[in-house]
């Protein structure tokens, strides 16, 4: 632990000589996968700044600031992160994520992949004051118990669900710790697959709470919703990429940390809006992978739970832009879209292939992706279920909500299924069903369908998906090439998302009006960009039978959805840059230079 760092002379004389606005700030930093303490370093960006940095740690504490204040908060290990103090009077634990996840996470999300019936419970126990390590603490649930090492880690291998086991099923977490109150987590999933939990133990974290997953448990009134800022439906232009001409998704940058209200400094224990009372900081991208397993059920299909990302993160990235509170943008229970500590294997890996990838209606915010647990326009009086849709004029067979500016869709899957919830946005459950139909529709189509009608959409289903990436700076060697030789092309990509994309397939092709596109994709090459900007660079075959002339390069880059490692119809494309008369193709084989060609 370390002790805070309090000698910011220069900064301080202007400060207390009434030169400068200030004002005191409670802070805290932790890792943001298993909740530990860490040594970090914060630094004001602004004017005036302190002489050195400010040392935080993972107990809360007061700092004299600037107010506002930009801080660049960073710790070892960990990817830094930069965030605006307004002078706001909550106190906040910055959260930052690891550069690795940790070796056992890894570990078990490799084995539950071989054996997917298999079942696992994972987390750390930490002093919820400070973020300690708890060593020894016994860790119970149905009838299996491990006790936490040094490290405050532990693992239980769990009893293997019955195929008929309802998703909805739960079970009970009981964890006792030596000089603190027993923790009881009810409400705990029974699913196949690696579950993570972070347990917190005294400080300001109530020792018995309900985990919530909201296609299951939202109620009446309790529902992701939007509210008059985000009526707008404006249209946006599209650009279609060659060479199969699907639309490039529109580029925005997503925000890249967002304010999460908790009602625990060890960010823990969910809360709606007029309960929170601390504010928790983390990148984008570990908030999604937080929520999404307490929004959508862990052990759905991964076309279901990479779509839900996407509608995830587009709400989230919305709230950025419309704050639900001065203190924080969102609320982290179902009166805003569920977000706790606890995540799955199998969200996790949905979300790492959407990194940054979102919603908009007029192409310059998010769109807030609004979506409910059952969508069908029709309440079936049986199911004791809670259908909060004011209109279900659609009738069965059909999403919307006329009357709250979601037009009728035509979703068949939902037929007979009783609505639950306000039946605005993406059916979460419909996800599923499509995700298992026959048709064996991907997760793009999903969004799509939900959001746009396909391409139909009017009203609030307008938004389409946008994309992180962009390119520049493309260079063509040699600038001069003859047909039946190859040529090298390179561009700058740019990553706005706070995580990598992994599975990205740079195109390319050369076109000439009057000749139209010219492609090589026996040369599309699979690459994957950090965060921040990477050089790409593939291989060009102009086919021998290309014309002389002045080409234009494209070069483009997709997301591999197929997961086939080529570009196809079902591949997304993400960006896309032209230069001008790039290329010369010469009309003989012998090339500037005077050498002949290879044959």
């Amino acid at each position: 632990m370390t002790t805070p760092n309090r000698c910011w002379t220069a900064w301080l004389v202007l400060a207390c000589a009434g030169a400068l606005p200030t004002h005191a700030a409670e802070l805290a930093v932790r890792d943001a996968t298993t909740g530990a303490s860490l040594d970090a370093r914060a630094r004001q960006l602004d004017a005036f700044a302190a002489d050195g940095p400010i040392l935080l740690d993972g107990r809360l504490r007061r700092y004299p600031l600037a107010s506002p204040a930009r801080l660049r908060i960073e710790a070892p290990g960990h990817r830094p992160v930069e965030i605006a103090l307004d002078g706001g009077d909550a106190p906040i634990t910055i959260l930052l994520d690891p550069l690795a996840p940790p070796v056992a996470y890894e570990r078990l999300a490799r084995m539950s992949e071989a054996r997917p019936h298999a079942r696992w419970l994972q987390g750390f126990a930490r002093q919820g004051d400070d973020g300690l390590a708890l060593a020894g603490a016994v860790v119970e649930i149905e009838g299996h118990r491990a006790t936490t090492d040094a490290s405050g880690y532990f693992e239980l291998e769990l009893d293997p669900v019955d195929a008929d086991a309802a998703p909805t099923d739960r079970a009970t977490l009981r964890a006792h710790a030596d000089s603190h109150a027993d923790i009881v987590r009810e409400g705990l999933a029974r699913l196949a697959g690696v579950q993570r939990v972070l347990l917190a133990f005294g400080g300001d974290t109530a020792p018995r709470a309900t985990i919530e997953i909201g296609a299951r448990d939202r109620a009446e009134g309790a529902v992701v919703a939007a509210d008059a800022a985000s009526s707008s439906a404006a249209s946006i232009a599209r650009t279609f990429a060659p060479p199969g001409g699907a639309a490039l998704a529109p580029a925005l940058a997503p925000p890249t940390t967002i304010r999460v209200g908790y009602a625990d400094a060890a960010c823990t224990q969910s809360c709606c809006t007029g309960a929170c009372t601390h504010t928790c900081v983390l990148p984008l991208e570990s908030y999604v992978g937080r929520g999404l397993d307490s929004e959508w059920i862990a052990s759905w299909n991964t076309q279901s739970l990479r779509a839900g990302s996407v509608a995830y993160r587009s709400y989230g990235a919305w709230r950025v832009a419309h704050p639900i509170s001065a203190n924080f943008d969102i609320c982290s229970s179902a009166c805003c879209q569920v977000n706790d500590a606890g995540t799955s294997a199998s969200t996790d890996a949905a979300v790492a292939r959407t990194p940054g990838l979102m919603l908009t209606r007029g192409g310059s915010e998010a769109a807030s992706a609004e979506y409910s647990a059952e969508n069908n326009s029709w309440d079936d009086p049986a199911d004791g279920l809670s259908c909060s849709n004011a209109d279900l004029t659609c009738g069965d067979g059909y999403a919307g909500s006329p009357a709250s500016g979601w037009p009728c869709l035509a979703d068949p899957v939902g037929a007979g299924h009783g609505c639950f919830g306000p039946g605005r946005g993406m059916s979460q459950w419909g996800t599923q069903r499509w995700a298992l139909d026959a048709s064996a529709h991907r997760w793009p189509w999903i969004v799509d369908h939900y959001y746009n009608d396909n391409g139909a959409g009017s009203g609030q289903r307008t938004a389409v998906m946008t994309s992180p990436l962009s390119l520049s700076a493309v260079v063509a060697t040699p600038t001069t090439v003859a047909p039946g030789a190859t040529a090298q092309l390179s561009a700058t990509a740019r990553n706005a998302a706070g995580a990598a994309h992994a599975h990205v397939l740079v195109g390319a092709s050369l076109y000439r009006s009057g000749v139209g596109y010219v492609d090589d994709p026996a040369h599309d090459a699979a690459t994957s960009l950090p965060p921040g900007d990477s050089a790409v660079a593939r291989a060009f075959h102009v086919p021998v039978t290309t014309p002389p002339g002045t080409y234009d390069v494209l070069i483009s880059l997709y997301l591999d959805v197929d997961e086939n490692a080529a570009i196809g119809a079902g591949d997304v494309p993400l960006a896309l840059v032209t230069v001008t008369g790039a290329i010369e193709v010469g009309g003989d084989r012998i090339y500037a230079n005077g050498f002949e060609a290879a044959p």
